[in-house]
C-alpha cells in the first residue's frame, strides 16, 4: 500500500490535496504540527499529529512525502514531490 504524506497544514495544503485526489491516490495524510487530538478524517484526508503519523505510516510499503510551504503573492512554480521512500 502507498501513503502520501503532506508535511504541514498551511496555505497550499488544499492545492496538494486536490492534486493528489485528482491522481486518485490510495491514502492522504496531513501532518499538522499544531494538532494534538485524535486523527481526524475529512473527506478521505486524515489529519494527525507528527507522533501519530510516525506510528501510522509504518504499515505502508511506500511513502511519498510532500512539503507544504507558506505561499506569498507572486510565488509561482509547480508542486513536486520532495522525497519518495520504498521499503525494500
Amino acid at each position: 500500500m502507498i501513503v502520501d504524506v503532506i508535511l504541514g497544514n498551511n496555505i497550499d495544503t488544499v492545492m496538494w490535496i486536490r492534486d493528489l485526489q485528482e491522481n486518485e491516490v490510495e491514502c492522504i495524510i496531513v501532518v499538522d504540527y499544531e494538532y494534538d487530538n485524535d486523527p481526524l478524517n475529512i473527506e478521505g484526508v486524515v489529519y494527525m499529529s507528527p507522533i501519530q503519523a510516525q506510528k501510522y505510516i509504518r504499515k505502508f510499503d511506500k511513502i511519498n512525502y510532500y512539503k507544504s510551504l507558506y505561499a506569498y503573492p507572486g510565488m509561482q512554480g509547480n508542486m513536486s514531490c520532495l522525497h519518495k521512500k520504498d521499503k525494500n
